[in-house]
């Protein structure tokens, strides 16, 4: 339909605390609205690589939108005192930069992840999507969580961000942190096996495998719905179980739940399609998450290694 909106990107939040040290919260909240969106097999969503590269950059919306291929764009801040913290975001729509929707929203940190919801809710609401009744079920799940824990994921998810080993070595310390002040946190256990993994990914020792698939195993026993923490299992049943089957089943699930995860297309198309010779299968794989996230320079090394494959076997 003309108007339609099939496509989102949600710009960095802005830091409102005028307090620098609070940029991880920041960033972590941008990140969890982006994941929420992310769920909606009806939208497109940008992933967070791309988007942050426009983080305080005075680009035009009109020009992201295009660079982004985004039919709409989210903007907004957060301001945090203390444990209550105000999520304010507006919808643009960004051919025309014309404002679609505009709100404000206030909590407590322990109730900040049903705050992202709620904005997340808000925004599918207003593009005018059919959600399925997982999709709806899944913005009315989320439980409070223990404020310092919270604290300390996203501290944690910050370090990660920067991909390198001393960042995920720094990570790892958060999250473990983070599952100390609560046991039960399945964020914190997804974002461990996310370390350990891409440690091991990054040249660190392999014996990070096992660990990493015990604390993907302990993220899902908690909640199912993780598509991150099946990804990461889908890729150590590859490099560590050499169980291609129940890699593919993973991956398969993880891209179920969460259709935008740039990372899950991207690790089933060269983990596992690409050396099993499913060439076609994994190219598909590899242009969806490039279109997920098209400023990723790994994932065009990886399109161009997969072409390369597929010509090859010729």
């Amino acid at each position: 339909t003309p108007g339609q909106i099939h496509s989102i990107a949600v710009l960095p939040l802005q830091n409102l605390s005028n307090d620098p040290s609070q940029e991880y919260f920041v960033d972590g909240m941008t990140d969890e609205l982006i994941t929420d969106l992310a769920q909606i097999r009806a939208l497109k969503v940008v992933s967070k690589t791309s988007v942050m590269q426009y983080k305080d950059a005075r680009t035009p919306l009109p020009k992201i939108g295009h660079d982004l291929k985004a039919d709409a764009i989210v903007e907004g801040s957060v301001l945090r005192s203390g444990d209550h913290v105000r999520i304010t975001a507006q919808l643009i729509r960004t051919a025309t930069d014309r404002h679609i929707w505009a709100a404000a929203y206030d909590g407590d940190l322990k109730d900040v992840l049903s705050l992202q919801a709620r904005v997340a809710a808000a925004i599918t609401n207003e593009v005018k999507l059919n959600l399925t009744a997982e999709e709806s079920g899944r913005f009315r799940s989320q439980a409070s969580t223990n404020p310092e824990a919270f604290d300390l994921y996203l501290r944690g998810r910050y370090a990660w961000n920067q991909r390198n080993l001393q960042s995920f070595k720094t990570a790892i310390g958060f999250f473990n942190q983070a599952i100390q002040r609560d046991p039960n946190f399945a964020l914190a256990y997804s974002g461990l096996a996310d370390s350990r993994l891409l440690l091991v990914l990054y040249g660190d020792n392999p014996a990070q495998l096992s660990e990493a698939k015990d604390a993907a195993t302990k993220a899902l026993a908690i909640d199912p719905t993780l598509a991150e923490a099946h990804t990461s299992l889908a890729a150590v049943h590859i490099l560590h179980d050499w169980d291609w089957q129940s890699a593919e089943r993973e991956f398969q699930r993880a891209i179920e739940l969460n259709p935008n995860y740039a990372q899950a297309h991207q690790w089933y198309g060269n983990l596992l399609l690409g050396p099993e010779g499913r060439h076609n299968e994994a190219i598909a794989e590899l242009l969806r998450a490039q279109e997920l996230d098209p400023l990723s320079l790994i994932i065009s090394a990886d399109i161009g290694f997969a072409y390369y494959l597929a010509g090859d076997r010729k």
